[in-house]
């Protein structure tokens, strides 16, 4: 079951190792899941820790260089999708994009905009329900 992570799932786990979210980043990433991460979330995770953790960055670097390799890194695709208009933030619409063209069955995340909108494919699922998920 491929699930895509978010950039603030990262973030969180990052910051946070022994927090909700590392704990569903690490389920996903055991079988029966294969997690998913696309490079616009890499280069926004660079550019979201310049701006807010600016001393966290080399925490950043070694949590995904060991990250990288139990993940499946995938280009963000440039044409967009019209699945993707149901997000509010545009900044958001590359991430589900790839989520789509990857065929995701799941998007893990914490953010607002992905949680309450309408798209069902992929669906998209919060840690705690993500946390609770019985496969």
């Amino acid at each position: 079951m491929k699930v895509m992570i978010d950039t603030n799932i990262i973030i969180s786990a990052a910051l946070f190792p022994k927090g909700k979210a590392a704990q569903a980043l690490y389920k996903a990433m055991s079988s029966p899941f294969e997690p998913i991460l696309c490079d616009y979330v890499i280069d926004e995770l660079h550019r979201k820790f310049l701006e807010k953790f600016p001393t966290k960055r080399i925490e950043l670097e070694a949590f995904l260089f060991n990250l990288v390799s139990a993940l499946t890194i995938v280009t963000t695709p440039i044409e967009t999708k019209e699945e993707e208009m149901k997000i509010r933030d545009p900044k958001d619409r590359p991430i589900l994009r790839s989520a789509i063209e990857e065929h995701a069955d799941l998007f893990l995340t914490g953010d607002k905009d992905f949680l309450e909108s309408s798209v069902s494919d992929p669906r998209i699922i919060s840690v705690p329900e993500f946390l609770q998920l019985n496969l």
